[in-house]
């Protein structure tokens, strides 16, 4: 009897410590997949940068199965053009100094929302389309900033980066 009672107590000891080793991975599996996701995941819809992305030009000679590509175009020269010019809020600094606080962790997708809502950008996706253009998107810093209403969008997002 003795022998039955050791044995159903040694196999309760090897469950339970079984069962902690699954509980811990299981509990670091889902913090890592947290994680994880909010890491690669910045808000930004890809398909919104895919269309506003500019076309391919190719450099070889004219295909026939296409008529038309790449034809010699004097307006459409990509050596020609000038560059665009930088996007700018057309409202004047008013002297109105908005003060936001980003939180920590905040993505790119939660600031636009942070600064629409304080009238300092007048579109959100303007905001990430330009950040990225910037390469500031992943430089965006937490803390608590004095904007005056009316700064461009590139200082916007230069002083948020510190990037000026």
């Amino acid at each position: 009897m003795r022998k039955i009672i050791n044995a159903i107590r040694d196999f309760i000891y090897n469950i339970t410590d079984y069962g902690l080793i699954v509980t811990v991975i299981v509990v670091m599996v889902v913090i890592l997949g947290w994680r994880f996701n909010i890491l690669m995941n910045r808000g930004i819809e890809k398909e919104a940068i895919k269309n506003n992305l500019p076309p391919i030009v190719s450099n070889e000679p004219n295909n026939p199965e296409n008529p038309g590509q790449n034809e010699e175009n004097p307006e459409n020269d990509p050596d020609d053009e000038e560059p665009t010019p930088e996007p700018t809020n057309p409202v004047e600094p008013s002297g109105l100094i908005a003060t936001i606080n980003i939180p920590e962790g905040s993505f790119p997708s939660k600031i636009g929302d942070i600064l629409l809502d304080s009238n300092l950008i007048d579109n959100k996706e303007d905001f990430l389309d330009r950040s990225i253009e910037l390469g500031l998107d992943t430089r965006m810093r937490s803390g608590t900033f004095d904007i005056e209403v009316g700064t461009s969008l590139d200082t916007i997002i230069k002083i948020i980066a510190n990037a000026q």
